[in-house]
């Protein structure tokens, strides 16, 4: 064995384990989970917590890097600050922008992915944009968004490859057909930044729609006799549904509707950061478009929420803290429900023997001390 990590307690799938041990084997993966055991070297994190490493599948940049600066060094770079958050597998996200630039961002991260980085493992791309509704489009620039066109989303794939994760609006001209050609591909969808009624969110998973974009934000709400895109995503218990947890995006009480409605392995939190997090307040930029930061929040000019500042440990402790949920609970939402939605739960997003040693041990207000990727130490405090 490679290492053996003691620690107060293990956080499982399911259940949380007291005083016992994981084994790490040479190729890391997790070997055993045993009472005790004192295979290779010991390493011995005492009070922290032992927890699968998190898995952010909607982020744009932290640290002052952007997916979109469409370079291997970003994308390392914006590795590296998703390790000191417990992040150990993340999906860089485009925003909307020109098709040759979308092009040059998605092709960086395939470099990216080939080389390697240094901090987190990357997943693969998540395009969110260009094929999105302007009425409902955040900090998306305009001038950029698309109508669907199935010979250039094609071109798009067939030149770029490796595309995870795919947004689009379903009200949009042809959405429907390309929802169902992608899944069969594949490609994970995500709807939102939409319009959409009830009934066209319902058809979009009928053709193969598994997530929702940041539900309650850039979408048609929950009314009475309406119930749009939220309510599809409340009522739709096989649908997931990604929510911002920093207190700005969603009032905890409306997150806590959220999770009362989803089943407990559907509802993923995400951060959408953007390049500010991890930074002091200021001017920033998401893609193409200027941002405002004033204490953590980031804003268009314009007043419209341009991403976050978040952090993804800290969404979980916000989870818990104020949203009614335990710490597994919301530990999970933020490692193996992730991994499910994104069909990688064989590999990583729990602590199970046979996966990958994607392990992190914090404190009980979720501070980082300990992350390890693949069954490397990468921080030890």
């Amino acid at each position: 064995m490679l290492y053996t990590l003691k620690a107060s307690e293990i956080y499982l799938e399911n259940q949380i384990l007291y005083n016992s041990s994981i084994a790490v084997n040479e190729k890391g993966i997790i070997a055993e989970i045993a009472p005790s055991t004192d295979s290779g070297e010991v390493i011995d994190l005492g009070d922290l917590r032992l927890m699968p490493g998190l898995i952010d599948i909607h982020v744009h940049g932290g640290n002052g890097y952007d997916t979109m600066d469409a370079s291997y060094h970003s994308l390392n770079q914006i590795s590296l600050f998703k390790l000191k958050e417990g992040v150990t597998s993340f999906c860089p996200t485009t925003v909307t922008a020109s098709l040759p630039h979308t092009v040059k961002a998605i092709k960086a991260i395939n470099e990216a992915m080939e080389k390697g980085v240094d901090g987190a493992k990357i997943i693969g791309p998540f395009l969110e944009g260009p094929y999105i509704n302007e009425s409902y489009k955040g900090a998306h620039p305009e001038k950029s968004i698309r109508d669907i066109n199935e010979e250039e989303i094609y071109a798009l794939i067939k030149e770029c490859k490796g595309i995870v994760s795919f947004a689009i609006a379903p009200e949009k001209k042809g959405a429907m057909k390309l929802i169902e050609r992608l899944s069969q591909e594949g490609i994970i969808i995500r709807i939102g930044h939409s319009a959409a009624t009830y009934e066209e969110a319902l058809k979009a998973f009928e053709s193969g729609a598994k997530i929702v974009i940041h539900a309650y934000n850039a979408m048609t709400q929950l009314k009475s006799r309406e119930p749009g895109l939220l309510g599809a995503a409340m009522a739709k218990d096989e649908l997931y549904a990604e929510i911002i947890c920093d207190t700005i995006h969603v009032h905890p009480a409306s997150v806590k509707i959220l999770m009362n409605a989803k089943p407990k392995d559907k509802t993923v939190l995400v951060t959408d950061c953007m390049m500010a997090g991890g930074l002091k307040d200021g001017e920033y930029t998401l893609g193409e478009l200027p941002v405002k930061v004033e204490n953590s929040i980031a804003r268009t000019f314009e007043g419209a929420l341009a991403g976050s500042t978040l952090s993804l440990s800290k969404a979980v402790y916000n989870t818990y803290a104020h949203s009614g949920q335990n710490v597994l609970q919301a530990l999970n939402m933020a490692s193996l429900n992730p991994a499910k939605a994104l069909q990688i739960d064989k590999y990583t997003g729990s602590i199970k023997e046979g996966k990958f040693a994607d392990i992190i041990a914090t404190d009980p207000n979720m501070n980082i001390k300990f992350v390890m990727v693949n069954g490397q130490i990468k921080i030890n405090l």
